[in-house]
């Protein structure tokens, strides 16, 4: 509530008595018309994992950045791109939602769709031209999840370990 009376003032341009107190009413009217569902975010952080999470994403970033920068202006052929379909291991629809953006906000690769249920990840990566390449994509991916799970889920090892893990697609393909 407090945000929601902060930007109010803020659009008001000016702090004073009424400008606060309209910004409350207009928050509890908000939050009371348009009540935000419940998240059961059964989270469990850990410090170290977390770290590694971060860091490789950022070296990640740059990599990808270079890589990128380099097929846009190397002469040759022009890049090509692929879709594909990846399954999840992950079974809590935030932390796909975060691996989802953490592949999306590397540089090469867009996340097209997300579907939670199934576990299906789509996503669009650039430079692909072979089924070898695709792979190195798919373990890209399957490895920032498992950065992810591993810093965030209650129970990783569950989820990661392929004895014990619930396949969920088997319609993994390139397109």
């Amino acid at each position: 509530m407090a945000w929601l009376t902060a930007v109010w003032v803020l659009l008001w341009g000016s702090l004073n008595v009424l400008n606060v107190l309209g910004g409350v009413l207009v928050a509890l009217v908000v939050l009371i018309l348009f009540p935000l569902p419940r998240v059961d975010l059964r989270l469990r952080l850990r410090p170290v994992a977390f770290v590694v999470l971060v860091v490789r994403f950022l070296v990640d970033l740059v990599r990808a950045s270079v890589e990128v920068a380099w097929l846009a202006v190397r002469p040759g052929p022009v890049t090509r791109g692929v879709v594909m379909d990846l399954g999840l291991a992950g079974d809590d629809a935030f932390l796909q939602t975060l691996t989802a953006e953490m592949v999306s906000l590397v540089p090469g690769s867009v996340v097209i769709d997300l579907e939670p249920s199934t576990r299906l990840l789509t996503l669009h990566a650039l430079g692909v031209r072979s089924r070898a390449q695709a792979e190195r994509v798919r373990h890209k991916v399957r490895a920032q999840e498992a950065r992810v799970l591993r810093a965030l889920h209650p129970d990783p090892e569950a989820l990661l370990d392929p004895r014990r893990r619930r396949h969920t697609s088997d319609a993994e393909e390139t397109r």
